[in-house]
């Protein structure tokens, strides 16, 4: 047999591959699900437009509700990794684009809804959009999303080989900058935006601890309790700053269990993710034995 007929042809990254589909080709009930995930919130959004419940600005409404989509799915798209290495769970990694293009693609929905609720006028936008502080913080966030999007093609990482993961790094002032964009645009209550800040301060520390610490339990409680206690005094000391309110009262707040809070919720999330990669190191010890 001949060399001629024994080579195969070599594959060129593709521009686009089916998004329920493995890298190899195969159909995957995992990305199937994820991608109905991603969509779900925007026919959601249409349905709640379309029977009134966005209130007498359904415009203005549609516009908070997506950029509140584009932070979750960042975040998720952030706890990816960290998924992988606590659950031993490779395939997860199958969703890390998935989840990125959906939050620059709600980021792109949030910023033209905010020209629809503007009236589309196009020299007001763009004037706002680079002197008014927390819409220069969006405008940032969003050329750094379509520069990942436009990269994130398998033809784009194999054009930029090791590039590509120096720029896609952008993703951690990427994630700073849209949070900060959500806090400034929160004018009285921040709880809301202190929630995904919370989660966003667990995944960084727990990118920069060492190894074998992030993933033992008692390492990930002590993240979780690091991460909490700067969510609370963070909420304290936004008011602090930004309305002179007693800080202790904050605080006092957030430990109450009168009414549910943002470290509190934080706290629920990461108790959650503790017990599941418990229970799931028990499900590995009891396969082995």
């Amino acid at each position: 047999m001949t060399a001629a007929t024994t080579t195969r042809p070599r594959r060129h990254p593709s521009i686009f591959a089916p998004p329920w589909r493995t890298p190899a080709g195969r159909f995957s009930w995992l990305k199937t699900v994820t991608l109905a995930l991603c969509v779900a919130p925007a026919p959601f959004i249409l349905w709640q437009w379309d029977t009134g419940d966005l209130g007498g600005r359904p415009v203005h409404h549609a516009m908070l509700e997506t950029g509140f989509w584009a932070i979750r799915f960042l975040i998720l798209c952030l706890a990816v990794t960290p998924a992988r290495s606590l659950f031993d769970w490779p395939r997860v990694m199958m969703l890390r684009r998935m989840l990125g293009l959906t939050a620059a693609f709600y980021t792109f929905a949030h910023i033209i809804l905010y020209a629809a609720d503007e009236g589309f006028a196009a020299g007001f936008v763009l004037g706002q959009m680079v002197t008014v502080f927390y819409l220069i913080l969006g405008t940032i966030a969003t050329i750094g999303f379509i520069a990942l999007s436009l990269t994130s093609t398998d033809a784009a990482i194999a054009r930029l080989g090791r590039n590509w993961k120096s720029l896609h790094r952008l993703i951690y002032p990427i994630a700073a900058l849209s949070l900060w964009h959500f806090f400034l645009t929160q004018k009285i209550d921040i709880g809301i935006a202190m929630v995904p800040a919370g989660l966003f301060v667990w995944l960084m520390l727990w990118r920069a601890t060492p190894h074998a610490f992030r993933r033992s339990l008692a390492g990930l409680i002590a993240l979780a309790v690091g991460a909490v206690a700067i969510t609370a005094f963070g909420e304290a000391g936004w008011y602090v700053l930004n309305s002179g309110i007693d800080p202790w009262r904050v605080l006092a707040a957030n430990l109450s269990t009168a009414r549910p809070t943002a470290a509190m919720f934080v706290a629920a999330d990461l108790a959650f993710l503790i017990v599941i990669v418990a229970a799931r190191r028990t499900q590995q010890r009891l396969a082995r034995s």
